[in-house]
């Protein structure tokens, strides 16, 4: 009498580990892919009161009007129901900010460049010398296109109002008679109010923005 042969096909057993070992890390991915692990609801920043019927009114951007490395006008309206990342600096900086271009450049707009729902605005605080043509160039050298990424210059007196007052960039306030620094990215939502201060520079800012993007992205899809 023939001996019954035994099944040689994977247990369940082994099944099990193989999808642990395969599949959780795949959904892991997509999970941190998509932001929908990010489930903390961002805060709004900055000072707020409240109107005649006791709603609260939040600190919003102001309205500007500037000029893009295209030399087209552009006013704030122009980014109605976009999702803002929005920083200050001057293109003959040596140290700051071309660190936190590059990084930005790298890291955060790559991932976001296909996205129409997120616009990158790069405000220059050297309005004298950072004209169009010079703004067009720096944008090249960072592969920076429109509209997905808007670098702008204008007014010294309105850009310099929007950083401390609008953006509230630490140091824009008292540094109208010279140029200041700074390192931030804001994070800007559709009702134009700061949802978010950055630092640009290491893995932990890199994933923190990212999140923060993705967390605002998800919150206004449950809102629809």
């Amino acid at each position: 009498m023939n001996q019954i042969k035994k099944n040689n096909s994977p247990t369940w057993k082994v099944l099990g580990l193989l999808f642990l070992l395969l599949v959780l890390p795949v959904l892991w991915v997509m999970l941190n892919k998509t932001g929908v692990h990010y489930s903390k609801k961002l805060p709004i920043y900055y000072d707020r009161e409240l109107d005649a019927n006791g709603d609260t009114v939040y600190h919003t951007i102001d309205d500007f009007k500037l000029v893009n490395q295209n030399n087209d006008t552009v006013i704030l309206s122009n980014f109605d129901d976009k999702l803002l990342l929005v920083s200050f600096f001057f293109a003959n900086c040596e140290t700051v900010c071309p660190t936190m271009n590059n990084y930005l450049a790298q890291h955060i707009y790559t991932e976001f460049e296909k996205d129409d729902d997120v616009r990158f605005i790069s405000i220059t605080v050297d309005p004298k010398n950072d004209t169009p043509s010079v703004l067009l160039n720096y944008a090249k050298q960072l592969n920076a296109k429109l509209p997905n990424w808007s670098f702008l210059t204008g007014s010294k007196s309105v850009i310099y109002d929007m950083a401390a007052y609008s953006f509230k960039i630490p140091g824009a306030e008292d540094e109208h008679n010279g140029l200041f620094h700074s390192n931030k990215i804001v994070l800007v939502d559709k009702q134009k109010r700061v949802r978010g201060v950055f630092d640009t520079g290491g893995q932990k800012d890199k994933r923190e923005t990212i999140d923060a993007v993705r967390a605002l992205k998800l919150e206004y899809k449950k809102s629809k």
